[in-house]
């Protein structure tokens, strides 16, 4: 578009007419305006919180898998444990026996 045919349209435009439905058809341009940058803000919003993040993505699975590590070690020590208990309850109560045993004979 030339120079020309610009400054005649912009000479042209309605802005300068005062009358209300101009005025209320440039509010309503105004507030649709207002509304679609809200909107896009919003929009922008919600994508970035439902769109999954490759960084979260990794840094959870990470997590997983130090939990599951975790975990099973976990059950590893508890079993040993329980062995070792066991074994201490049997030595307690062969201990235990012997000292009815050696009772019973001193009396």
């Amino acid at each position: 578009m030339a120079n020309e045919e610009f400054e005649h349209l912009k000479h042209s435009s309605p802005k300068d007419d005062a009358s209300p439905r101009h005025e209320a058809d440039a509010q309503r341009a105004v507030e649709r305006r207002k509304l679609d940058r809200d909107m896009d803000r919003l929009e922008r919003v919600l994508t970035g919180l439902v769109k999954p993040n490759h960084q979260a993505l990794v840094r959870r699975r990470e997590e997983d898998r130090r939990w599951k590590e975790f975990e099973q070690a976990s059950q590893k020590r508890f079993a040993e444990i329980r062995r070792v208990a066991a074994r201490s309850d049997a030595k307690l109560k062969v201990l235990a026996e012997d000292l009815q045993r050696s009772r019973n004979e001193r009396s």
